[in-house]
Parts: C-alpha cells; structure tokens; sequence
C-alpha cells in the first residue's frame, strides 16, 4: 500500500490519474519528485484514447518546498494517433514548458513586485527562462483581443524612449478602459499603420475611434490624419504644458550662465508642479520671484497664467484667453518663450479640443505618468520585447492566470 505522503503531494501539484508520485527524495537543497503513470494507462487525443509505445523523459521546476528547490521529473507517454506521434500532456505544467503551472502562476505574481533580474537570483534560474514565461502569458492574452466588444472611441498616443532617446516604442492606449492595448516600434507616422492593422486584424472599426489625443510632433499628426482621418487630433494637457515647460528650461539654463548664484538648484524647482511645493520649495520660489528683471522668472509667471486656460469651460472663453495670453508673450521679447507660443498657436484648434470633449486628464496624465516611468528603467531592459512584456502587465489589464 502506498504511502499517504505521496497521496497529498499528488493533490496539490494536480497530479491525477493515471499518473501518480512513485518517489520522493531529497538530495542536498534539492527535491526530486518522481512521477509515473499507471501500466496499461490510455490517453486521450481529440476524443480518441490510445496507448503509450514509448516514453520520454521531463523534468520541471516547481515551487521551493521550504528552503528546498523542488523539482518534478516523468516518464512523459508518447502515442501514435491519426494525426501522427504525440507527445502527452501532463496536468501540471503546460506545453514545452520547463515549469509547473503553479511556479508559472508564482512569477507572474512575483513580477509585480521584484524585477526579473531579482527574481532570478533569488529562484536560481536564468532571466531567459524567465521572460519566456512572462512572453507566454501576455502573448496568449493578446491574442484575446477583440475590438468588437471593446471598441476605442478615445485612444491616447504617446512614446517612451530606451538607449538615451536613439531607440523608442509608441504606447497606443484606451482612454475610457484606462489601458495598453497596442505597442509599436519607433515614434513616425507608421506607428498609426500598425495600430490601425492590428485594430482591424482583431475586429476594430477603425471609425470606432472618434478622438486621438496625443503631442504635437509632425509624423504623429501626419499618421493620424491619413490613417484616421475622421478622428478629431486632441493635444491633451500634459503634452501642451511639456512644450512651455521645455522653453522654460532653455530660458532657465540660458541665463544661468550670467546668474548662476541666484538660479542655481532651480531647474526643477520651476518645472514642479506649484500643488507638489515643499515648505522649503516655497520660500525658495518666493524668494527667486524677486527678481522680476530675469527672462526666467518672467517665463515661469507666463507659463502660470497659461495653466489657467484650462479652467475655462468653454472653448470661446479659452479661446479669448489664449489671445490675450499670445500678445503678452510677444511683448515679452523672450525668444524661448516667443517660440512656444508660435507654436501652441499653430495647434490651438487641438487644444481648444481638449477643453471642449473634456477628456479626462487624470486618465491620460496617470497612464502617461507610469510610461514616463518605464522611459527611466528602460535602461535596464537588453530588449525592446522585454519592455513590451513589462508595459503590458503594468498597463495592459491581461488576465494573467495560467489555466
């Protein structure tokens, strides 16, 4: 009569007949777990039950039992069926996979909280083997999409970099479902292409999408228009702010040359947002706006009065606004300053669009926040596959669950 210890080990790794443990050892840090199936066993294929003629030997890596890595090894059944030799599948691990489902379902939870990297080096494996099961598990997911019953009436555009700005990836995301739900390579007008096939590959309209709100570079307004034309361009705010914050800093690192005692540590004492002000960033900002003859300090008081655009409801208000805005800037004589109100001029009609459809910039701001996020750790990933991998289990909302 067998023991009961093996009994129990069988239930919690889904060990079912016909197989069975037929031993368990332990040799050094290590746990061995040998399975085997029943003499005369039949496994089923599409329906039909056949025999095994030969075997094969596996072995997988499952949860540590204790401070023991553990391991799975079987005598995998091979049979001759219609459609030719098979190798069976086992119901503790998936196909052509080196590990248990429940190691498998391990790291998927893992890997919201510890890097690949990490996670390594704590389980003893190869970061390779690794991605392969995180690459598994977003693939299949994706597979899933269908735009028929999600369809995207707002989709936000918006692009990461890696390698120092050379290499970059464009982040297609579903403002209303608050998530990723296409990555391309580069940041041209083809990004759109590949959005638009894959949309219409998984039974997407592309007349779905009624808006696209994204920055204002030349090849994504050239991509949006030809491939959705009907689509209203929106410039969302964080993307009009980034384009004053930028002259901003020219102004800033211009006049810093001439006086660097008075704006030194002050670059991101200007770009922060005035809600995120410290105590000791307040009386440090007070203090700077004393000087009222410097370019910068001018710059930083326009791009405050431009903020309160966006508390017009109204587009015509805005509108007005912005006007009066664009002719003080003029008179400002600031050429930074000068250039980026050219060209917020140039996209007005974008911006006014914004205020108008009242998308959320909560959405868009915390889904472009967290990208902006994988843009400084994206240093740390060899492959663009593998900051997809991330971007999608962060953002994609997958249901990672192996079955």
């Amino acid at each position: 009569m067998r023991k009961e210890l093996p009994k129990f080990f069988e239930q919690i790794l889904n060990i079912t007949e016909p197989w069975y443990i037929e031993e368990i050892e332990q040799q050094g840090n290590t746990i061995n777990i040998y399975v085997d199936f029943k003499k005369g066993a039949k496994f089923e294929y599409n329906g039909k039950y056949y025999s095994a003629y030969d075997t094969v030997q596996r072995s997988w890596r499952h949860l540590n039992l204790f401070q023991y890595e553990t391991y799975i090894h079987a005598r995998v059944a091979r049979i001759k069926t219609d459609d030719g030799t098979k190798t069976v599948e086992v119901p503790w691990a998936r196909k052509n996979s080196g590990f248990t489902l429940l190691f498998e379902a391990f790291i998927l939870e893992l890997y919201n909280h510890m890097t690949v990297a990490e996670i390594a080096k704590k389980y003893n494996t190869t970061q390779n083997r690794l991605w392969r099961i995180l690459d598994f598990y977003v693939s299949k997911e994706l597979e899933k999409q269908d735009f028929s019953k999600e369809p995207i009436k707002t989709l936000s555009v918006d692009e990461i970099a890696r390698k120092k700005h050379h290499v970059y990836l464009t982040n297609f995301l579903d403002v209303e479902r608050e998530k990723v739900v296409h990555i391309a390579d580069g940041k041209d007008a083809e990004t759109f292409l590949s959005f638009k096939e894959r949309y219409t590959e998984k039974n997407g309209d592309p007349k779905d999408i009624e808006s696209i709100c994204m920055d204002m570079s030349v090849p994504f307004k050239a991509g949006a228009r030809k491939h959705f034309p009907k689509a209203k361009i929106i410039f969302d705010k964080f993307h009009v702010l980034n384009v004053l914050s930028v002259q901003l800093d020219k102004v800033r690192a211009r006049e810093n040359k001439g006086y660097h005692e008075i704006l030194k540590r002050t670059k991101y004492l200007l770009l922060k947002n005035p809600n995120n002000l410290t105590k000791k960033d307040k009386v440090r900002l007070d203090e700077l706006m004393e000087y009222q003859h410097l370019d910068t300090v001018q710059a930083y008081g326009l791009v405050l009065e431009f903020k309160k655009m966006f508390d017009y409801k109204k587009p015509s208000y805005a509108a007005k606004y912005f006007k009066r805005w664009y002719e003080k800037v003029m008179k400002s004589n600031i050429p930074e300053m000068i250039k980026a109100a050219k060209t917020l001029l140039n996209h007005i009609e974008g911006i006014l669009l914004h205020i108008k459809t009242n998308i959320s910039n909560g959405k868009i701001e915390g889904m472009n926040s967290k990208l902006r996020g994988f843009t400084k750790r994206a240093f740390g990933f060899k492959t663009l596959k593998n900051l997809k991998i991330t971007i999608f289990i962060a953002l994609g909302k997958l249901n990672l669950t192996p079955a």
